[in-house]
């Protein structure tokens, strides 16, 4: 067996594991926002108080980081042919899982357990782990990097630090690239947000209006549409404070990733800290808040957020760890020229 099969095979079973898995942490996670703590085969266990799952909410971030670190950083080392199995097989199974997910729940193949709405076993883990908004997010970096992997390699992008602007100029533009930052932060929560909620209705079998009130009595569907916008925003953001900003000074994509990695956790805390002070919903069956709380609610629950925030503070902290190494490397190239 050749290298290449090997981590093809290594790609496809993670790819798998992360979907299955992905689908435990999610019903896990429904389970205690509602009230219910449910058994490993997705039937209800206890009765409890509805709370937050921060834990849950965490492991499936973590989880989500986990699968592009695999995909990024821990194959970097090896051979390119190695590089794009892996990836190739990861994004392959993954997709067919999802694809999966949603013929089964759209021919009623996966039924439910009566008063969960959730099937039991691998079914409701298949079913909750590919309608996640986190493994959509990861299944798309995992594209985007196969192709940025499958291209001829390109000389290093430039790093303007060689004739840094004036200070007062670099410090206001600084100031600008933070709350250009923080503004997609706040937009990006909020138009997250806005999709879960018809995803949510969706599967419930209502329409909701842009401020989350109940429109209409529908059939229940699952939200294709607001699941492919989440996913393709999340990557769009990711790219954003990633790859887009490459190219500018280093101060300028600081001040971006810390300007959006703040808004973003300050809202995220603000929502979790105000859950249990919130007034009544729109509506028993709906469950979501209307207007911008509503908003704010649904935004901070979706895991993509979560992940997408995750790689922003990952983005900084390779940032500043980058620049406290350049100074040491350009002071050892200066005396080993003065040496010579």
């Amino acid at each position: 067996m050749t290298k290449s099969t090997m981590w093809a095979l290594c790609g496809a079973a993670s790819g798998a594991v992360f979907v299955f898995v992905a689908g435990i942490l999610t019903i896990q996670a429904s389970g205690l926002a509602a009230g219910a703590q449910y058994a490993l085969n997705n039937s209800v266990q206890s009765i409890i108080t509805p709370r937050v799952p921060y834990l849950m909410m965490g492991a499936l971030a973590l989880l989500g980081l986990a699968a592009i670190f695999a995909l990024t950083v821990a194959m970097r080392h090896r051979s390119r042919a190695s590089q794009l199995a892996f990836a190739s097989s990861f994004s392959a199974a993954t997709l067919l899982l999802v694809i999966a997910s949603f013929a089964l729940g759209a021919t009623g193949m996966t039924p439910a357990t009566p008063m969960i709405g959730v099937a039991p076993g691998w079914q409701g883990w298949l079913n909750r782990g590919g309608s996640s908004s986190a493994v959509h997010l990861v299944f798309l970096l995992a594209v985007g990097l196969l192709w940025m992997r499958s291209r001829k390699p390109q000389r290093a992008p430039h790093d303007a630090t060689a004739s840094p602007p004036q200070r007062v100029n670099t410090l206001l533009r600084s100031a600008v690239w933070g709350l250009l930052g923080m503004l997609m932060g706040v937009l990006f929560i909020s138009v997250i947000g806005m999709l879960s909620a018809q995803v949510a209705a969706r599967r419930l079998g209502v329409v909701l209006d842009l401020n989350n009130m109940v429109t209409a009595i529908a059939s229940s569907t699952v939200g294709y549409l607001p699941m492919i916008a989440i996913a393709l925003l999340s990557a769009l953001m990711v790219f954003a404070l990633t790859v887009a900003v490459r190219n500018r000074l280093r101060k300028f994509r600081v001040a971006l990733v810390v300007g959006f990695s703040a808004a973003t956790i300050v809202l995220l805390a603000a929502s979790f800290i105000l859950a249990p002070l919130r007034g009544p919903k729109a509506g028993l069956s709906i469950g979501i808040e209307p207007g911008w709380l509503g908003w704010l609610a649904e935004g901070s629950s979706t895991p993509a957020v979560h992940i997408v925030v995750l790689v922003a503070v990952g983005a900084l902290w390779a940032s500043l760890r980058t620049a406290r190494s350049t100074p040491k490397q350009s002071e050892s190239a200066a005396n080993a020229r003065i040496g010579a």
